[in-house]
């Protein structure tokens, strides 16, 4: 039970330092950075709905070492959450309360790890087909290398 409780004060303390995590309009702060699915058109039965899967995914990756994602998985997971909770417009108590300690409650049972972790898969397959990727991005590249390519033809000779 002590390493739950460590567990739950770390991820409410994740919740309040959006300045470490990828932010739900994808700036970055010390994490790799993927491409995150729009939740802006999600009724709220079905963020929420998404929100709690995730929040119970989340926990089985961190509490379950053979269902380990990687850090581009993991980020599209937790930067998703982020979303949602702008979306859902839920502060880090109400998060904590709604949906962290319902997921850490499910690892209570003995085999919630071999019953849950095999959909892991299929929620990181969910969140691409919604628009997410596990591909990191670099935050402006596309408009660097735009920006390069224009200055490029503006540079070169008319023919």
């Amino acid at each position: 039970m002590k390493r739950w409780t460590v567990l739950m004060i770390a991820a409410g303390m994740a919740l309040t330092q959006p300045a470490l995590a990828q932010t739900s309009d994808g700036v970055p702060g010390d994490r790799v950075v993927v491409p995150l699915p729009d939740v802006s058109d999600l009724t709220d039965d079905a963020a929420k709905a998404l929100a709690r899967d995730l929040a119970q995914m989340t926990v089985i990756t961190a509490e379950c070492p053979e269902h380990d994602v990687s850090g581009p998985e993991y980020q599209l997971m937790v930067g998703t959450t982020d979303a949602l909770t702008d979306r859902l417009g839920l502060d880090p108590v109400g998060y904590d309360r709604d949906y962290a300690r319902p997921a850490f409650a499910v690892m209570g049972d003995e085999d919630a790890c071999d019953r849950l972790g095999p959909q892991v898969p299929d929620m990181i397959a969910r969140l691409e087909g919604m628009g997410g990727s596990t591909q990191p991005v670099t935050p402006g590249l596309a408009e660097a290398e735009a920006a390069e390519a224009e200055t490029d033809a503006d540079a070169s000779p008319a023919q």
